[in-house]
């Protein structure tokens, strides 16, 4: 979206972007409680990080996306918004985790934050050639999005077969 954050060129898509990233600001805020309530008891009450883990991931595909396709300032801003919620999310989980959920989250935020991101940049900005550098990360942030809200409808198809 060149020309700032609402074009008059495109109103409907700068409209639909900025609702994009209220909605998204919030779904970012939505745990608030539940990590009041890990932080209040001193314990993670057997919540799993996997969401925060994979919701962070996510968030860095983004920006990665947003900074190879230049000009994309809202996405930019609202994914580095939520590294930075996600992030005080995992790090509130690792310090009230018992010992063996903490290293199953230490071990999800390694191997997918860090090395499952670390090759997506690597293969994006290393192997691939200029005019096609966006289709990589748009198409991993594609399908990733797509597994992630896809996954929980697994739950409705099982019991309704149940």
């Amino acid at each position: 979206m060149a020309g700032g954050l609402f074009s008059m060129e495109h109103p409907w898509a700068s409209a639909f972007g900025i609702l994009g990233n209220i909605v998204s600001f919030l779904v970012f805020l939505a745990p608030v409680p539940t990590f009041l309530r890990v932080y209040r008891k001193k314990s993670t009450e057997g919540f799993s990080c996997v969401p925060y883990v994979v919701a962070l991931f996510s968030c860095t595909l983004w920006i990665l996306y947003a900074l190879v396709k230049t000009n994309s300032s809202p996405l930019l801003t609202i994914n580095a918004f939520g590294c930075a919620v996600e992030s005080v999310y995992i790090i509130l989980y690792l310090a009230y985790a018992p010992r063996a959920a903490w290293l199953r989250a230490l071990a999800s935020v390694l191997l997918l934050d860090v090395a499952a991101f670390s090759l997506v940049a690597g293969v994006t900005l290393l192997l691939v050639a200029e005019p096609h550098r966006v289709k990589v990360p748009g198409s991993v942030c594609l399908a990733f999005s797509m597994a992630v809200f896809v996954a929980p409808m697994s739950v409705i198809v099982l019991d309704s077969w149940l």
